[in-house]
């Protein structure tokens, strides 16, 4: 069950003695967006009123927005600080989970016993924001065990947490480790773990209650992968998308690609926009796109685009400059 607790957003309204305060929260929360936002103002007295335009992480911070409609505090959601600084004082309150402890203790030795038939002595555990807490206790628990157990320290992020494009914390120490733990649900964040270090990853998912190596979905996705890549490399003219929220302005990124995909011949163009919309390119007529903003969008939302959609280090493989070997969620050139 996610937990909600709102006496930390009514302390930092009431210590800051904010008038006009700005909430912005992740899709999952939109229906309890009504019970926040009263109960908000019934308990500080401050005037509240929430964006509910879609949020896609710290990166997508609306403190800009926030500043030019008057508020003098902003209140995010769902995700730890990602940014610099911002134009109104912004307060991170991050969402976790209360997790059974019986269903957990069956799903650590679960894992234990997974760990030990892959012959496995050395572990690194990693996890999205909401799962992080748990880390701690999960590495007590495999040191009981006689594993040897690391916690990455990464960038722009806390101990051990990975992002869909930041997996640094697992980079930090993959060299030292026979295998990546990853504590969480969904297969997006494990399938980037998996590209940014060559070792076997295990997911542990407390919230479907499994445990398991990852590997079929990998070579699926890949196999995906590669026939986007192979598309785009047969395009002419190319769209390079940049994204306009805070955290993923690549302008420069953008025109790096730009003078790289000339260089063999073809056409580019570089586009801006907040978000990044099918029908927004329409009548324009490029032949594929290279979407530089949160890989989410390339990678789980390829289907609903007409052109061949890839990130930036899937383009540089379309160029034959990165191996397919190097592939990688990142996209750092």
């Amino acid at each position: 069950m996610l937990q909600l607790d709102l006496g930390k957003a009514i302390e930092e309204i009431n210590k800051r003695k904010a008038k006009l305060v700005a909430l912005q929260i992740p899709e999952g929360l939109k229906p309890r967006l009504a019970e926040i936002a009263g109960e908000l103002q019934q308990k500080t007295g401050a005037a509240i009123f929430s964006f509910v335009d879609p949020c896609f992480g710290a990166c997508d911070a609306a403190d800009e927005r926030a500043k030019a409609l008057g508020a003098d505090l902003l209140l995010h959601f769902g995700h730890t600080r990602f940014l610099g600084q911002h134009e109104v004082e912004t307060v991170y309150l991050p969402l976790g989970y209360e997790l059974d402890k019986k269903k957990m203790h069956f799903l650590v030795k679960k894992l234990i016993d997974l760990l030990k038939t892959g012959k496995v002595k050395k572990v690194a555990l990693c996890s999205t924001i909401q799962f992080l807490p748990f880390l701690n206790e999960l590495k007590k628990e495999l040191q009981k065990n006689k594993f040897a157990v690391f916690i990455g320290k990464g960038r722009n992020v806390s101990d051990g947490q990975v992002l869909g494009c930041n997996y640094s914390a697992v980079g930090s120490i993959a060299a030292k480790c026979d295998a990546i733990v990853f504590l969480g649900d969904g297969l997006f964040h494990p399938l980037g773990i998996s590209f940014c270090c060559s070792k076997p990853v295990f997911i542990l998912n407390p919230l479907q209650e499994e445990v398991k190596l990852l590997e079929k979905e990998r070579d699926l996705f890949l196999r995906k992968r590669i026939a986007m890549i192979e598309k785009a490399k047969q395009a002419k003219v190319i769209a390079i998308w940049v994204s306009s929220k805070k955290g993923q302005q690549r302008i420069g990124l953008a025109f790096e690609l730009k003078k790289k995909i000339e260089a063999k011949g073809k056409k580019a163009f570089v586009f801006v926009s907040d978000l990044q919309l099918p029908d927004y390119l329409l009548g324009i007529g490029v032949e594929a796109i290279v979407s530089t903003a949160c890989p989410r969008i390339a990678l789980d939302d390829s289907s609903l685009f007409r052109q061949p959609i890839v990130n930036p280090s899937e383009m540089q493989v379309a160029l034959g400059e990165k191996k397919l070997e190097q592939y990688c969620f990142e996209e750092l050139l």
